[in-house]
């Protein structure tokens, strides 16, 4: 039992601790850009026209990896009341990654929550915004609240049922976004944090049964129940 509960203290340490919040950090960058990616063109529309100018310059900035430009536009657009709804909800999102990866949490998770807060139905910009909270939440070690928003990411946008034979018939729903599996692992982790053996547990053979063919992570859920 000891041993299982070093090996187990270890997997969260070289999660958490080794490889610091620059993992979580990539994951949210990652989705940020995506977010960026996928709906730039929707700026292009009349409707959303004003709103694409304001967040225009900052995304410039952004790709071109110029991030402390990129958050001085953002927070400049933000202050000024001019964005609202989801143009406010990805600027503040974009800004939120930036405050992030330079280890200002505290003012990741305002900008952040201000993200969730506007950002209405659309998922990738609600997803990412709930990850970034969860992963400011670690960070903090704040773990109960990280598997409250964890736990609301994974009933929102989980839709893959793992049935075979609708895989197989390409009838099984599918996620919403790319990054359920990932918020399923450290679900696991934080649950074995908490003590919640039994949740860990159920979480970890969740994912192997739902998400077997994400290498990545089964691979990480198989270790975890094996030891």
């Amino acid at each position: 039992m000891a041993n299982e509960t070093n090996n187990n203290n270890s997997e969260i340490k070289a999660f958490f601790i080794a490889h610091g919040s620059k993992v979580a950090a990539a994951l949210v960058i990652i989705i940020a850009i995506v977010v960026g990616v996928v709906q730039y063109k929707d700026y292009q529309k009349a409707a959303a026209a004003e709103q694409a100018e304001f967040l225009g310059k900052g995304m410039t900035y952004l790709y071109a990896g110029e991030k402390e430009n990129a958050l001085a536009e953002f927070e400049s657009q933000i202050n000024s009341g001019k964005l609202n709804g989801l143009g406010l909800a990805k600027a503040a999102l974009y800004a939120g990654n930036i405050k992030y990866e330079a280890g200002d949490v505290d003012a990741a998770a305002a900008l952040f929550q201000k993200s969730l807060d506007n950002a209405g139905s659309v998922a990738l910009v609600r997803s990412a915004a709930m990850h970034g909270l969860a992963a400011v939440k670690m960070e903090k070690g704040d773990y109960s609240a990280a598997a409250g928003l964890l736990e609301k990411f994974v009933g929102e946008f989980a839709k893959r049922t793992g049935d075979k034979e609708d895989r197989y018939q390409k009838d099984e729903p599918v996620d919403e976004v790319p990054s359920v599996a990932d918020a399923m692992w450290k679900l696991t982790l934080v649950y074995k944090q908490l003590g919640a053996d039994d949740k860990a547990k159920k979480t970890a053979e969740r994912i192997l049964v739902v998400y077997g063919d994400n290498m990545q992570v089964a691979d990480k859920a198989k270790k975890f129940l094996a030891e």
